[in-house]
């Protein structure tokens, strides 16, 4: 039984990044082989369900739940909140269960293989969406139908960090699936490009920069160093190759940043701020999980998110949830400082990358900001110290 739900998890981790570029209304595949794993693991609840002494992040993590599902009390957006809240129990299922059977460096790099896959799927989706319509009109990125660039730029950047975990594992006698991991990260820089996610930029010069300087004073790291500046070298190369207007559109993150604009997000941000500076604004509990749309709507009759993970924190659950979140981020940040991996840096960034995601994406509604700690944890028990 054990086995099943291990192929189950590693199913369903393939499936995660798929379901940011499909329609998730109804019955999905990722859905169904949520359903599976969830019924065969009650078979081996005592294992699955384990809560280490060690795990940490998962107590927050269901501290926040909890405080989530007490929010419809007082939501200013009952349905929504109690639907948003409902998703978190999945999340938190698929979180225990994947950290206790991902307990193996063989199990973790299955894991991380299935996500890589799904993630050549966006790929794939994205450049033939950026063939069809970049012929047409360079407007293409409103006719996108395969899920938001800026979610999809981070899904790949994510598995560009893994496979540069690989490249650390394999010796230097594995030649030929080093070569693969870097045409596999040549792939994704390219396609994180052509998405025309600025974001997606930031994070990927972050990755390669967090990831290459370090390596200059490594003893020993001069091929890899090599390696890496020719696929930084190509991107740039790529850049130019690109159509002017998403040229343009990487050009203007200066002057988005300092004019404090960003693609009109920052009229958003300055309106939600105003928003919870009013009086009789709830900011110790918030306005309950999920009701960041209605209650923004009725204060600045605009129906939309966020696009900040952490205002949205703010309004709909207050000082206390934001709280909670801010230390259950923290306890990933200590995994990594207190595992023994010579590469440290590169495993700072599965926690970095994501942080810089959730400054201009609606991250309360995706499971992600749950599954980044199996990995983390995962990589911790692997290599703690003693």
């Amino acid at each position: 039984m054990l086995r099943s739900i291990y192929i189950l998890t590693i199913l369903y981790i393939g499936f995660i990044p798929l379901e940011a570029v499909t329609i998730a209304d109804g019955i999905t595949m990722g859905r169904i082989v949520f359903f599976l794993m969830f019924g065969a693991s009650l078979f081996k609840a005592k294992i699955c369900y384990k809560i280490d002494r060690k795990n940490k992040h998962f107590k927050y993590l269901l501290l926040f739940s909890i405080f989530c599902f007490f929010s419809i009390l007082w939501s200013r957006d009952f349905a929504m909140t109690l639907d948003r809240s409902a998703y978190l129990i999945q999340y938190l299922i698929i979180t225990i269960v994947s950290t206790n059977i991902l307990n193996s460096r063989k199990k973790i790099s299955w894991a991380m293989i299935a996500y890589i896959a799904g993630c050549l799927y966006i790929g794939y989706i994205s450049y033939k969406e950026f063939g069809l319509f970049a012929s047409e009109r360079m407007s293409y990125r409103g006719d996108m139908t395969a899920g938001n660039p800026n979610e999809n730029a981070f899904l790949i950047n994510y598995a560009i960090i893994f496979l540069l975990i690989f490249w650390n594992w394999l010796d230097s006698s594995e030649k030929l699936k080093r070569y693969l991991c870097a045409v596999i990260i040549l792939i994704f820089s390219c396609i994180i490009l052509l998405l025309g996610s600025r974001n997606g930029l930031i994070m990927l010069v972050s990755t390669f920069l967090m990831y290459s300087i370090p390596t200059i004073f490594k003893r020993g790291g001069l091929q890899s160093f090599l390696i890496l500046s020719l696929l930084i070298g190509f991107t740039i190369y790529m850049f130019y190759g690109l159509p002017e207007e998403l040229q343009e559109r990487y050009m203007g993150i200066k002057s988005q940043i300092e004019d404090n604009e960003m693609a009109g997000r920052g009229y958003i941000w300055a309106k939600a701020i105003d928003m919870i500076s009013q009086p009789g604004f709830p900011i110790l509990w918030g306005t309950g999980w999920g009701s960041f749309v209605s209650v923004f709507n009725s204060y600045a009759g605009m129906s939309i998110g966020a696009h900040n993970f952490y205002l949205s924190l703010i309004v709909t659950t207050g000082i206390i949830g934001f709280t909670i979140v801010m230390i259950y981020l923290a306890s990933l940040f200590r995994y990594v400082k207190q595992s023994n991996y010579t590469n440290k840096h590169l495993y700072y960034l599965l926690i970095i990358i994501p942080m810089i995601s959730m400054t201009t994406t609606n991250w309360e509604f995706r499971k992600w900001w749950f599954v980044i700690s199996i990995f983390i944890y995962s990589f911790y028990k692997l290599r703690s110290k003693k």
